[in-house]
């Protein structure tokens, strides 16, 4: 119902590619960030229980900040469901909280979330979040998931600046940054020769949660 407003998937296409893919369920993305609401009714029938919650040490990754879940409902809300969204990839997701409930982590639980993620089986890691310094430890899981056949990809950055922004700016991890409806850079969006794609309405926030 709500896909009149979802004008990035549209700017896309992607109801083109639906025409001949709607997505694998033999994929999964790990969502690393403040967990997922997997009881939401858009999300339930493509979550798979395998993640973990650092932030409080426990096999429960509910999200309680609201961030995780929007992530995991632009790559996977169930299409043509008569509920909310449509998630651009039909793919199974799996949630790996590092972020707590204000949207800040360490970088402790942050690598242990990517490690654990590869563990599980995980194709592509979804990070949006991220800081201006970088991190030798989740540097180090990261370069663990890429030597595995895992694609990283991770958040470029809100701040309107080129400065680096971390992990996306490691080789090992494609950064996403953002566009607006008419394919120009989104106001807020980082910038700069490090930053390898862009993707059409991946962020709507105006912050993005970070680790220090």
């Amino acid at each position: 119902p709500y896909w009149s407003l979802q004008w990035g998937p549209q700017k896309i296409e992607a109801n083109w590619a639906w025409d001949t893919t709607v997505g694998d369920h033999s994929v999964l993305v790990a969502v690393i960030d403040t967990g997922i609401d997997y009881n939401h009714p858009d999300l339930v029938a493509n979550y798979v229980p395998l993640g973990y919650d650092w932030v409080n040490g426990d096999g429960d990754p509910i999200d309680d900040n609201g961030h995780g879940t929007h992530c995991a409902g632009i790559i996977a809300a169930v299409l043509n469901n008569a509920v909310g969204i449509a998630g651009v990839a039909n793919v199974s997701i799996m949630a790996e909280k590092g972020l707590d409930a204000t949207g800040w982590g360490n970088e402790d639980d942050l690598a242990n979330a990517i490690i654990d993620a590869v563990d599980e089986g995980a194709d592509i890691l979804s990070n949006s979040w991220g800081g201006t310094g970088g991190s030798i430890l989740i540097h180090d899981a990261i370069k663990y998931a890429y030597a595995n056949g895992v694609l990283v990809l991770a958040a470029a950055g809100n701040s309107a600046t080129n400065v680096k922004f971390y992990p996306a700016a490691y080789d090992e991890v494609v950064a996403v940054t953002a566009t607006d409806s008419y394919d120009a850079p989104a106001s807020f969006t980082n910038f700069g020769d490090w930053v390898e794609v862009a993707a059409p309405g991946v962020d709507i926030y105006s912050t993005l949660p970070t680790y220090h």
